[in-house]
């Protein structure tokens, strides 16, 4: 595939650095957000590489592919969820004080770390089959579990970020923001 078209699947998910913008763990919300976009772009990836392993099987450029995908979701995404669960929930916990909004937060929270629990379920079932096309062996992915991986994995960005980022802002403040920063960097080290 990369001979016809001349770009790789890996070069087509690349973003123009141009345009990109790194975000620093002085900013805990907008590094969370900033990840977001990290699994939405390796999803699609996973969607094009279920396609062109379906179309002209495991070649070069789906073992590549396959490999980034697989450092992402086993390593990166797991740090961003407990960037979330061991972190930044415990935090609301704390600041949230107690009544209906608190009560709210909680059933978001379960809600959230159930989605978490799913999306990690869902990628196990898809984990073999990605490790063996990385390392270039002949294997299928099947499209249905890619697309309830991928769909599933949207649906809880687009809650958490519908709810997270207005609580983010009204309860953490400045010194939460620094201690939330400098536990995401150590969990990356």
């Amino acid at each position: 595939m990369a001979a016809r078209t001349g770009r790789t699947l890996m070069e087509r998910n690349a973003r123009p650095s141009l345009f990109s913008t790194v975000v620093g763990f002085d900013d805990p919300l907008e590094m969370l957000l900033a990840c977001h976009r990290r699994i939405e772009r390796q999803l699609e990836t996973l969607e094009r590489l279920q396609m062109h392993v379906q179309e002209h099987g495991v070649d070069a450029d789906a073992s590549l592919a396959a490999q980034a995908v697989l450092r992402y979701f086993v390593k990166a995404a797991e740090h961003h969820h407990e960037d979330e669960e061991k972190d930044l929930f415990p935090l609301l916990e704390i600041r949230i004080p107690a009544g209906e909004e608190k009560a709210r937060f909680n059933a978001l929270r379960e809600k959230l770390e159930s989605e978490h629990d799913a999306v990690r379920e869902q990628w196990s079932r898809l984990r073999k089959a990605v490790e063996a096309i990385a390392d270039g062996m002949q294997r299928s992915l099947p499209a249905a579990d890619v697309q309830r991986f991928a769909s599933s994995y949207r649906a809880h960005i687009a809650v958490e970020e519908g709810a997270l980022q207005e609580l983010f802002t009204r309860w953490i403040d400045e010194s939460d923001r620094g201690a939330l920063g400098r536990s995401m960097r150590a969990r990356r080290l």
